[in-house]
Order: C-alpha cells, then structure tokens, then sequence
C-alpha cells in the first residue's frame, strides 16, 4: 500500500523527469497486459480448449492414404471434407480478431501515454528555476561573433527573451595544464611534509588547558599511567622543558635529473624544492590569467526564464547548417572542460573514429571467444588437442575445472575489463557532457554484451557445435555442387 499511495508528483519531486517517464513506461505495459491477459484467461484459452479437444483434422495424415480417401467419398465427397474443415476451424478467426483488437489497443496507450507525458514535461520544465535549467548550450558560432556581447545582443533580438549571463568558451589549455601541474606539485610537497612529520612523537601543547589536551607522559610513581585529569589537576604544572622533544628526523629528499640526456641527478631536499616549485607554477597561473585566449564556438547562455532558454532551443537561429546550434545545457559540474577546446571537426572525426573501432573489436572479441568457448567441453578440445584432451580425462578435477570453471573465470574477467576500456574509448570520443560519456559507455557495452553472448553462443552455440559447422563449410567449398545447398 505504501507504494500504490506515492503520486506522480512526488516521483516528479523526488526522483526527476528521467525517472517518472521510465516508471510510466513500465506502468503502460502493466495495464497492456492486464487487458490481455484477461482476454486471454476469458475468451482465448476457453473457446480454443472447446474447440480443439476431441476433434481431428478432416484432412488424411498422408497423403497416399487409400483407407481415408474411401472413407471421405463414403460420406460424401468433396462437401463433407469442406463441412468438416469448417468445422474444424470454425474458430480461428479469434486469433485474428484479437490481433488486431491487441494491436489497436496498444498504439492508444502508446499515443495517449506520450501526449500525457509531453503536457507534463512541459509543466516540470516551465517550473524549474535553477541555472542550469535556464542554460542553453550554443555551439557552432561563427567567428564574427564569438564575444560575450556579440552573442548577447544576437540572443536578444530575436525576440524570445532576455539575457542573464554569456560564457564564452576559450583555450584554456595552456592554464588547464598549469592548474594540474600545480595540483600535482602540491600533492608532492603533502607527501613531503607528510612524511617529515610523520614520525614525530605528539606532544602536549602549552597554550591549550591541560584537560582538554592531555600529556601523553602522565604517570604515577610506579611508572604506571594513572588518572590524567588528577595529574593534571593536582600536579605541579609543566615546564616548556618538561615538554616531550621530538625524535630528530632528516628532511626527506627527491632527486633532480640533469645532464645530458638527464642521466645524472642529485639529491636536494624536496620540501624546499617543490616549495620553490609551486610559487614558480603559481606565478605562471597569474600570469597566464591576465593573459587573452583565443575563443571557441562554443558558449553557455544563460536566460532570464526556463520559457525562453525552452525557446531558443526548439527555435532555428540560423538558416546555415550546423551554425548557432542551441541544446540543453548539462551542469557545470558535468562539463567535460577539456573537450569544449576542441573544434566540431575534431569531435565529429573522433566519435567516428572510435565507433569505427569498436566495430572493429567487436570481430576481435568474437575471435577471442571462439576459442574460450572451445573450452566449454573436453571433446572439442580433442579435436584439436588430443594429448592434452586425454591428459585432461583422467583427472577428474581437471576435466571439472577446464569444462565449468575456467571458461567461466575467462568470461568474467573478460566483462570485468572490458566496461574499462570503453569508458576510455568514450572519454576519447570529446564529448562536452559527463552525461553523454557516461551514455555512451553504456551503449557500448550493451553492444558488447548483445553481440557477444546473445549471438555468438546463443545462435551459433558451443565451440563444438560451431567446430561441426566450419567442417560442414568447409565441405561445401570442397564441392561446388553443394555451395548452393
């Protein structure tokens, strides 16, 4: 009951758009098939009990049956065969009927459900208010008119709203890089400190009450610990001198390459060094951030109203092909930066590129499998192993493991990696948003999945099946006169 009482606003609310139209996709095929079941339990499976238990087809089971031929010209000839085969499949016209009757049911859902939907994403888009929703993705710029108050004014006088904010993509590259250099830099030098500090006894600060942060050294006359509180309340206070010293530790050290072919290095010690390092790299980044970039077609514009971003998306904002594209606008956090420098060429050849390439793995992953399922049984494995097969038999546990276990290990080491590399492969294809990457990974891994599992050992089966059919192959080639067969 507590499921059946949530509402679609509170699934609007809670879980998002995405989310309420997949549930309402599930819950359009539940009441498809209510209704046909119902169809099915009250009408479908009582008229076709009735009507074909008990009876035989009129028609003779061979075709040179001389005793059925006699007894048919006995009852009549030709019009009892047809009264017979009329009644015999009198009631097949059902099926028909109700095929339709299903197929029309269906395309209303569908129609109906879809309407319903589109009035309603309409309404959660027109009362969303966040920046993003009011964002819009503008790509494709024409050069004359890649700057924040180009693009603004161009926006504006079109008439379907006003302008809050303009983001002009530019190369940041060379500062992208800086940033990260200075990332990396900053972890050495932690991992420096870090490991300088690291072994250093903790002692008790002397500007802070004893009871909040206590000796470690607190003991009583035996050398046992006793009550620190006592000790620190009762005792005589503590000296600076009386203070646990610190163990004395050398600094850590890194080595610097130089030279020739930077063959030769030194030790330094490597808090001073990268402490150097990082002011260099931090003056780089001002400078480099009072310097100007060279733009990109790409810009982030964010309106005054969901209603106008909505506009300027569905709008056409110029009649040239793939010039002033509007889309929707992912988060800020989901901008894949690095991308947006990237020109579309290079982004329409690498998503072609790669996709080209993932056909092209596809036959490697079929190739590898074909193997991996030879491993599936012992017997094919004969047919190209025989010693090994042999070896094989008469151990049983090496027969179980090859047979059930290693196949098995394969496959899922296999599925294991294989997510992996396609996320690699789909962060190369320069996609602007997380979201589209991560989309596309799916994509290719349920490519992979399907066409892997589904049809190689569902259609083609075990490596020994697919054995037996290459010989057969091979046969036909052998003879031209079967190839057609």
């Amino acid at each position: 009951m507590p499921l059946w009482r949530i509402t679609d606003e509170q699934v609007l609310a809670s879980a998002g758009l995405d989310a309420y139209v997949y549930l309402a996709f599930f819950k359009m095929a539940i009441k498809f098939l209510l209704v046909t079941l119902f169809f099915a339990l009250a009408v479908i499976k009582p008229v076709h009990d009735t009507h074909a238990e008990g009876k035989k087809s009129p028609l003779p089971d061979k075709p040179n049956d001389k005793d059925a031929f006699q007894h048919l010209e006995a009852r009549g000839g030709l019009m009892a065969l047809v009264a017979d085969y009329d009644s015999y499949t009198d009631y097949l016209w059902m099926y028909l009927v109700f095929v339709y009757l299903f197929t029309g049911l269906i395309m209303y859902l569908v129609v109906s459900e879809t309407r319903r939907i589109i009035d309603i994403r309409q309404q959660y888009l027109g009362s969303q208010t966040t920046i993003t929703d009011r964002t819009i993705r503008l790509s494709g710029i024409p050069a004359d008119l890649r700057s924040e108050a180009k693009i603004k004014d161009f926006i504006e006088d079109l008439g379907i709203g006003k302008v809050d904010s303009v983001t002009l993509c530019r190369n940041w590259k060379e500062l992208d890089s800086k940033v990260m250099e200075r990332d990396t830099v900053v972890r050495k030098l932690e991992e420096a400190w870090t490991v300088h500090l690291g072994t250093k006894r903790i002692g008790r600060s002397l500007e802070t009450l004893p009871i909040v942060q206590p000796s470690p050294s607190a003991t009583d006359d035996n050398g046992r610990s006793g009550d620190s509180e006592a000790s620190h309340l009762l005792g005589p206070p503590e000296r600076e001198s009386d203070s646990v010293t610190p163990y004395a530790q050398q600094r850590p050290t890194t080595k610097i390459w130089h030279g020739r072919f930077k063959l030769r290095y030194k030790l330094v010690d490597a808090i001073n060094y990268y402490e150097e390092k990082l002011r260099r790299v931090d003056d780089d980044i001002v400078t480099l951030r009072k310097g100007e970039f060279d733009p990109t077609p790409l810009a982030f514009v964010t309106m005054d109203s969901v209603a106008s971003a909505q506009m300027a998306i569905q709008a056409v904002l110029d009649r040239s092909p793939l010039q002033l594209l509007a889309n929707n606008s992912p988060a800020p956090s989901d901008v894949v930066w690095a991308n947006t420098y990237l020109s579309r060429n290079q982004r329409i050849f690498r998503s072609w590129a790669i996709t080209f390439f993932i056909g092209i793995l596809s036959v490697f992953w079929t190739i590898l499998f074909v193997p991996i399922a030879g491993a599936l049984n012992t017997c094919s494995i004969y047919g190209v192993f025989p010693g090994l097969a042999v070896a094989l038999k008469k151990s049983h546990y090496l027969e179980s493991l090859v047979n059930t276990q290693l196949p098995t290990l394969a496959l899922t080491l296999i599925n294991v990696a294989v997510p992996f590399l396609y996320d690699w492969l789909a962060n190369m294809q320069g996609m602007i948003s997380q979201g589209d990457v991560e989309l596309s990974v799916i994509s290719k891994n349920f490519f992979f999945t399907f066409f892997n599992f589904f049809i190689l050992f569902t259609i083609l089966g075990t490596a020994s099946s697919f054995t037996a059919m290459l010989e057969r192959f091979g046969d036909k080639l052998s003879s031209a006169t079967q190839l057609g067969t």
